[in-house]
């Protein structure tokens, strides 16, 4: 996995600075989705596995291959992530679902797909999805 070049409109909403532990040899890029571990309450980067709260998009690298790093900026601002599928217009205000680090669906289930957080518009390029917590119910 690398950086993404991630577009994003507006200002962060707000941002975590040192507060949450990273997943032992995890590397986080900017630009990917950020996911927390109930469980673990450890940070990593965001995968098609469930079970886990996504909290936005990465701004730094945070590289905890040596552990005991924290994450250093996860901003909730709306980003364009990549599209997998099919995702229209008539998709704005629907769920996106994490395919993979930076890529959603508008297909997901409880069962085996975490919410990204919702769609909030889509052009030929990206799907623009808003990661503000209070839009999504998990």
């Amino acid at each position: 996995m690398a950086a993404r070049k991630c577009p994003r409109i507006g200002e962060a909403k707000f941002s975590y600075t040192d507060a949450l532990t990273v997943l032992d040899t995890e590397i986080i890029y900017p630009g990917n989705m950020v996911v927390l571990n109930a469980s673990t309450l450890e940070a990593s980067e965001a995968t098609s596995t469930s079970g886990f709260v996504c909290l936005g998009v990465a701004t730094e690298q945070v590289d905890n291959t040596d552990d005991g790093e924290t994450v250093n900026f996860i901003s909730t601002a709306v980003h364009g992530m990549d599209k997998i599928g099919t995702i229209t217009l008539d998709d704005i205000g629907k769920e996106a679902w994490i395919e993979g680090a930076g890529s959603v669906s508008v297909s997901g289930s409880v069962d085996y797909k975490d919410k990204a957080g919702i769609i909030a518009n889509v052009d030929s390029n990206y799907v623009w999805v808003d990661f503000d917590p209070a839009k999504r119910d998990n």
